[in-house]
């Protein structure tokens, strides 16, 4: 596992598109695969987030402010395996894989707005969802998200399960549309054969001070402003 922090400003854009879209109080975007590169494939272009890659072969983390719970057999591939698990479009490093019937918890040490995935060879029984308190507030499905691609990129159809399509390996950006909408978990299932995913991204909402705190700095700063004024005057 190897954690990045984005240095990136704003989202990376699509050659083609539109804007996101809004749904259960979430704005999704999608990028594809087009201008992603090997070995890593798409990776987000949200700032101030931090990304979780598994390049180390050491396992999804289980320690630190994004913790991974997985729940059944939850492996890490490099390239494909027939019957198993199919590598995202352009990553040659290794990725998360769930297989049949399995999911994985990323529990938060405090509230997320912003989550994002490489989401490879979309399929209708791959899905994320988010909960905040063990209270789900959103469940987005493979479905949703190839309905998504479809009409940012003007596809005849949605697109499913392909290993080489820039438009089924996508990468796939879920911000909170509001406070109440902020979460601490992200789940991801699958109920067939498999969601595989890397370069998971999350952006930590930043504590606001409470009024204590703010009368106490601002006392402070008086207090010291009314020093230095008799230190003048002495």
């Amino acid at each position: 596992m190897k954690v990045l922090i984005a240095a990136s400003l704003g989202i990376l854009s699509a050659s083609v598109g539109v804007s996101s879209v809004s749904a259960a109080g979430f704005n999704l975007d999608v990028t594809s695969s087009e201008n992603c590169l090997s070995p890593n494939g798409c990776t987000t272009g949200v700032a101030h987030t931090v990304t979780i890659d598994f390049n180390s072969n050491l396992g999804a983390p289980s320690t630190g402010f994004a913790q991974y719970s997985p729940n059944g057999t939850t492996q890490l591939f490099t390239g494909s395996q027939s019957g198993l698990s199919a590598t995202p479009f352009k990553n040659t490093t290794p990725y998360l894989s769930l297989p049949t019937n399995k999911s994985a918890v990323i529990s938060f040490g405090g509230l997320v707005d912003y989550f994002g995935l490489y989401w490879g060879s979309v399929d209708t029984y791959n899905s994320v969802e988010f909960k905040k308190g063990g209270v789900s507030l959103a469940t987005f499905g493979g479905q949703q998200i190839a309905n998504l691609v479809q009409s940012k990129f003007n596809l005849p159809s949605p697109q499913f399960a392909s290993w080489t399509s820039n438009f089924t390996n996508v990468y796939v950006d879920f911000f909170a549309g509001s406070e109440a909408k902020q979460f601490d978990t992200v789940v991801l299932k699958s109920t067939g054969i498999a969601f595989e995913t890397d370069n998971h991204a999350y952006r930590a909402v930043k504590p606001v001070p409470v009024p204590g705190m703010v009368l106490g700095v601002i006392a402070a700063a008086g207090a010291f402003a009314a020093k230095r004024k008799k230190a003048a005057k002495a």
